[in-house]
């Protein structure tokens, strides 16, 4: 990857800045790997990936918009020298090495714009044309394919293969597809419309995981999943999800069992509930709490011993109140 922005308005105008990591954020938030100071950009306005040796920008859903050559786009793939605009930040794209060091900073503190070493280059030198040529192979091109269209076809022929198809299609539709192969393939256009709509998920799902609405992002990532398997963001920020989950389960289910020792009792059910919600997919199966009560045996599973305890104090310290 050697991808970078350089800056074509604004004190660092010149400059540019590296895309040296699969996924690049953009936006007034100092969690962005570019910070840009602009009251027209959102907090998180927009982010470059880099995915099947290609470039994407893609707008996240903002007011304003992300434009790439004065287009107003939602996914678009970047080629050399688009120009990128967000708020009144105007950028070129450019998939040229550059001199300086391309690692960003730290994700919280804005990496400063690059200075580029310019080289000179000698101009190119003059070689004959060979369009008076192709134009006159496209020309003869084009007559032999008329006269091909042009040329009489023999009706019964077209007639006979018309019914031969009708009656295949009769008979598959009262036998039904017996093989996979006899089932339809899906169109391309059909296919582009899945990734269209799979993507539309995903940024809905970034935007909740962002502001930590954990099973509402875990939703949206799974939908966009299912209509496009191969949407790589949505995995990766699918698993990443998933870790967040683990981690507040954690953090809430301690901050309960302080709570419910020091015998704060409403404080300590509202975290539980907030361990229960969470686990609402990684739950026991119905009745698991009950055998477990009566047993008096630990589940191997943190998840579910987790659940099960929150239930349990839930209602002791319904009881002690």
């Amino acid at each position: 990857m050697n991808g970078c922005l350089r800056i074509l308005t604004g004190e660092h105008q010149g400059g540019f800045y590296p895309l040296a990591s699969h996924t690049v954020t953009l936006g007034r938030a100092p969690d962005n790997d570019i910070v840009l100071d602009d009251k027209g950009i959102s907090r998180h306005h927009a982010q470059i990936t880099y995915e099947n040796k290609c470039y994407f920008i893609i707008d996240l859903n903002t007011p304003n918009g992300t434009y790439v050559n004065k287009r107003r786009v939602l996914n678009q793939p970047l080629k050399e020298g688009d120009i990128i605009q967000l708020g009144h930040c105007s950028f070129q794209f450019s998939l040229k090495e550059v001199s300086q060091d391309t690692h960003l900073e730290k994700k919280g503190e804005a990496s400063p714009p690059q200075s580029e070493t310019i080289t000179r280059t000698e101009p190119p030198k003059k070689t004959s044309s060979l369009r008076p040529l192709l134009y006159g192979m496209g020309i003869l091109c084009l007559g032999l394919l008329t006269w091909v269209m042009m040329q009489p076809t023999d009706k019964k022929e077209n007639a006979s293969k018309k019914v031969e198809e009708e009656n295949n299609r009769t008979t598959a539709s009262e036998n039904g597809p017996k093989t996979a192969k006899d089932l339809p393939e899906l169109s391309r256009e059909a296919y582009s419309l899945n990734r269209e709509k799979a993507n539309q998920f995903y940024l809905s799902g970034y935007r909740e995981l962002l502001s930590h609405n954990y099973i509402r992002a875990l939703d949206d990532f799974k939908a966009a999943l299912e209509l496009y398997p191969d949407h790589q963001l949505a995995k990766i920020y699918l698993n990443k999800t998933e870790e967040s989950i683990t981690g507040e389960v954690n953090n809430n289910y301690k901050s309960a069992i302080n709570y419910f020792n020091s015998s704060q009792y409403e404080l300590s059910v509202h975290h539980f509930k907030v361990v229960m919600d969470l686990l609402k997919y990684r739950k026991p199966p119905p009745g698991f709490c009950a055998v477990r009560a009566e047993k008096k045996e630990a589940s191997p599973n943190p998840d579910f011993e987790k659940y099960c305890d929150a239930v349990q104090k839930i209602e002791q310290a319904q009881a002690l109140k």
